[in-house]
């Protein structure tokens, strides 16, 4: 069976949490109510350059979903808050993200009804990029993955 794709559209901004800061999640069929335990970091990006894609596929009757969330930001701005700590916690414990995209709905990603904080998304790839010209903004790019069973919920 071939993967089934859901773009989700492009990312406005992004806020980043430890995994364990769900302090209560009360989920539907297609959206959830959430209520976070501590202060998120939000991320300042680049227009048009931050995506979020979740990608299904099927194994034997089990569904896998995969969730990618890419966040580029200026690399000032970005090592505001991207610092040894933050890169440690995004490797190690992973973080859970409210992610508001561009079409206006805001999702929750790492958390899920089915495994709670166990998926929480994990540090895939930190990209630094200088550009090729001298009018090129220097950049960061994190990229953010997780797996689970389902896609991510549209937070209500």
């Amino acid at each position: 069976m071939s993967p089934r794709y859901k773009p989700t559209g492009g990312v406005e901004s992004a806020t980043l949490y430890p995994a364990d800061a769900v302090a209560s999640a009360l989920f539907s069929s297609s959206s959830c109510e959430v209520q976070f335990s501590s202060r998120g970091v939000e991320v300042e990006l680049i227009d048009d350059l931050s995506s979020l894609e979740e990608v299904s596929k099927s194994h034997y009757g089990a569904n896998k979903v995969t969730h990618r969330l890419t966040l580029v930001a200026g690399r000032n701005e970005g090592e505001k808050w991207l610092d040894e700590e933050f890169v440690e916690r995004c490797s190690i414990e992973g973080v859970v993200a409210e992610v508001h995209l561009c079409d206006g709905r805001t999702m929750l990603v790492g958390y899920s009804a089915h495994f709670g904080n166990e998926q929480p998304l994990r540090l895939e790839s930190l990209t630094y990029n200088s550009g090729t010209s001298l009018h090129d903004t220097p950049t960061l790019s994190l990229e953010l993955v997780s797996e689970d069973s389902e896609f991510s919920k549209e937070i209500v």
